[in-house]
Parts: C-alpha cells; sequence; structure tokens
C-alpha cells in the first residue's frame, strides 16, 4: 500500500510539473509574440519612414536634415538588430520550455502506465486468488461426493 501511495503522490508532482511547464511555455510563446509584434512595429516603422524621406529627396532636400535622416535611420536599424537578438533570445526560451513540457508529458505518462501495470498486476493476482479458490471448492465438494456414505 505503500508504494501505492507513493506513486500516488509521484503522479501528483509530475502533474503539477507538467501544469507548470504548459504554463511557462504560455508565457514564453506569448513574450515572444510580444517581441514579434516589436519587430513588426518597428520595421513598418522603418519602411514607412524610409518611404516618405525617398518622396521628400525628390523634393530635394538640405544636407544637414538627410544627414540627420541618415543618423535616425542608421539608430533605427541598431534597434531593429538588437530586437533580432531578443527575438532569437525568446526562440530559444519557447524551444526550452517545449522540451521541458515533452519531458514532463513523458514521465507523467511513464507513471501512469507503471500505475497501470501495476493495478494490471492486482487484478490478474485477484482473479488466480478467486480461481484457486473456486477450485479448492470445487475439488472439496468433490471428494465429499466420492466418500461413501455410512
Amino acid at each position: 500500500m505503500a508504494a501505492s501511495h507513493g506513486l500516488q503522490v509521484a503522479m501528483e508532482q509530475a502533474t503539477r510539473l507538467r501544469d507548470a511547464a504548459v504554463q511557462r511555455l504560455a508565457q514564453a510563446r506569448q513574450a515572444r509574440q510580444r517581441a514579434q509584434q516589436q519587430m513588426d512595429q518597428l520595421t513598418g516603422y522603418s519602411g514607412e519612414t524610409e518611404q516618405r524621406w525617398l518622396i521628400r529627396g525628390q523634393l530635394g532636400m538640405a544636407p544637414e536634415v538627410m544627414f540627420h535622416h541618415r543618423q535616425f535611420m542608421a539608430r533605427l536599424d541598431q534597434t531593429i538588430e538588437l530586437q533580432k537578438t531578443q527575438m532569437a533570445r525568446h526562440d530559444q526560451m519557447v524551444q526550452d520550455a517545449e522540451r521541458e513540457l515533452t519531458q514532463a508529458e513523458l514521465r507523467l505518462v511513464s507513471l501512469r502506465q507503471v500505475v497501470q501495470r501495476r493495478q494490471h498486476d492486482a487484478a490478474v493476482l485477484l482473479q488466480r486468488r478467486e480461481q484457486k479458490e473456486v477450485d479448492e471448492l470445487a475439488a472439496s465438494r468433490h471428494r465429499l461426493k466420492i466418500q461413501p456414505t455410512a
């Protein structure tokens, strides 16, 4: 019975770990999605700004204004590169969380299989005991029929 209780405790712990892994994966995916939205905003803004400046540039701009625009665009490109680094980190966090969840689910499945195997073994043992009792009862009745009555 103690082994059964130990397995039950292990199953509960494995379930809690799996649930926590599911939650961490959801959080990692949400963080990655927010980072992707930021990346989309940055690249969209960069494209829009460049498009506007191309149109304005055709009208003739002062060299100082063009210089500041190029500086701004260079900083925006740096920001986009930093965001790409962030995206890579978020991708890694999602992969790690997926791997952790897979391991937690495998542990839980393994424990369930052990519990099922033990339940099956207990059922087989009980069935054998019952069959033995039935066989012994049948044998004793048979012996009573065979014995001559006085």
